[in-house]
């Protein structure tokens, strides 16, 4: 049973190129072979007085699902029958869409915290291996990823969308995701590998470059960024590797120039992201007359009640309309600002603030602030404030003040150690830092990519109390 565990948390790093029903899955196997070695093995198990703050804000994840079941269920079916907003027939008793369910198995999170802290605490899972796991997975998806660029089409025959290349991801444009997400503990794998000053210098430079490249190649605005900000945090507080870290840049922004010079569509790309980024709040956008809603090749769409005609207006979101999305999940907030409306109600709860009651407020406001709807507020926080209230944002800003106070006490107490030993978690830390940066966009907290892939890293941060990760 132990080879088994083992195996299931080192390949963690794959089942999330596998797709979402792989990392379910394995995640569940992973969870139930983990109670039981600890029952067979009578692990010493250990219970941290921060587990309380998770405990409450899952319950109180369950408890407000329960109390806005209905009304929410009775909003699906009110916006259904207003034409234009919700197209689809709501099964308000389908147990896929059900809450209460959902926020009940959010508590998976919390048991995989739980295990994986035991887990290191009995000394049966160690940093090295899952670093080495990591770093093959994100390498060979850095090289499918600059092979789909440079060729047209990756080792799987999955052709380039021109300035997007996912890789191994097919038609999810997530490939620069996934590289930002694990590139860090790949990165410092390499000072594990080779005894050598010199040769692990060099491995450090090749490992950087490749995986900066690749992101870049992706052509996923946010993850080159965070990437860049993790490599900059890097340099000014990790010494051991600064020297590689700044040659691996240096090398990067060579072939970045080079890329945006003589590639026309990357050029387009990335000038428009750093162009958005001033222009957003400035910039004014189209306004169409229509009759019905129309789906863009955003999928964002902005909605207001013309008092004239009646009819209903439409406004193509350019460039980003997450501006746009920040505000309404704002106002949603305030609907039910101590406790939010309960998980997933955002998607459901954005529509409601763009019928004609709603949007009539807007209609007349002198600053123009438009909404637009999407199934998450696109912000960690934003969601939290919506869907949990100041409640569950409070529990879990606690949460993560502690988890980051212990860390660096955890660095001063232990300075003395091996630096090898120290060093691995770092990457582990920084990596959560651009997780929960907040001035971001984000997929949902509570998806299954997202919340496996940040519970997991949580949960390592959380044993960092344990004498030894590594050995």
């Amino acid at each position: 049973m132990r080879k088994i565990t083992q195996i299931l948390f080192y390949s963690f790093p794959l089942s999330f190129i596998l797709g979402n029903l792989i990392v379910n899955s394995q995640l569940l196997l992973f969870i139930i072979a983990s109670l039981i070695l600890i029952y067979k093995e009578k692990l010493n198990i250990r219970f941290k007085n921060t587990y309380w703050i998770l405990i409450l804000f899952f319950l109180s994840l369950i408890v407000v699902a329960a109390v806005h079941y209905e009304s929410i269920n009775a909003l699906k079916l009110k916006l259904y029958q207003s034409p234009g907003l919700l197209n689809i027939n709501p099964d308000v008793s389908s147990i896929k869409d059900n809450s209460i369910l959902k926020s009940f198995l959010q508590f998976r999170f919390l048991i995989l915290i739980f295990v994986v802290d035991t887990l290191f605490y009995n000394k049966i899972l160690n940093l090295k291996k899952f670093f080495l796991f990591c770093l093959c997975c994100t390498s060979f998806v850095s090289l499918d990823v600059i092979m789909q660029y440079f060729v047209g089409f990756d080792l799987f025959g999955l052709k380039s969308m021109g300035n997007r290349n996912s890789g191994p991801f097919g038609d999810e444009v997530i490939a620069g995701g996934y590289l930002q997400r694990f590139s860090f503990v790949s990165i410092f794998s390499a000072l594990t590998i080779f005894s050598e000053k010199k040769i692990k210098k060099i491995s450090l430079i090749l490992i950087i470059i490749i995986h900066a490249v690749a992101v870049l190649f992706a052509g996923n605005k946010m993850p080159l960024l965070l990437f860049l900000f993790g490599c900059f945090l890097t340099i000014i507080f990790i010494k051991e590797i600064r020297s590689a870290m700044i040659t691996g840049m240096i090398g990067f922004l060579i072939v970045f120039f080079l890329t945006i010079e003589n590639d026309a569509r990357m050029y387009n790309v990335y000038k428009n992201f750093y162009g958005n980024a001033i222009n957003i709040f400035t910039k004014r956008v189209e306004i169409k007359l229509k009759n019905e809603i129309e789906e863009t090749d955003s999928g964002k769409i902005e909605i207001n009640k013309n008092k004239k005609t009646g009819n209903l207006e439409r406004s193509i979101l350019r460039g980003s309309g997450h501006f746009y999305i920040f505000h309404n999940s704002i106002l949603v907030w305030k609907d039910q600002p101590y406790f939010g409306s309960g998980l997933k109600s955002f998607r459901v709860k954005c529509w409601e603030n763009l019928t004609e009651k709603s949007m009539s407020l807007l209609v007349e406001n002198k600053n123009k602030k438009y909404l637009a709807c999407s199934n998450h507020p696109h912000n960690y926080y934003l969601e939290l404030l919506a869907e949990t209230g100041v409640f569950g944002f409070a529990l879990i800003l606690i949460f993560f003040t502690i988890i980051i106070k212990d860390f660096f006490i955890y660095l001063i107490k232990n300075n003395k150690e091996s630096n090898v030993e120290i060093l691995l978690l770092v990457p582990i830390v920084i990596s959560v830092l651009l997780e929960i940066w907040p001035l971001k966009s984000t997929g949902s907290f509570f998806s299954t990519w997202n919340a496996t892939y940040f519970w997991l890293f949580i949960s390592i941060v959380l044993a960092i109390e344990t004498k030894k990760l590594v050995k």
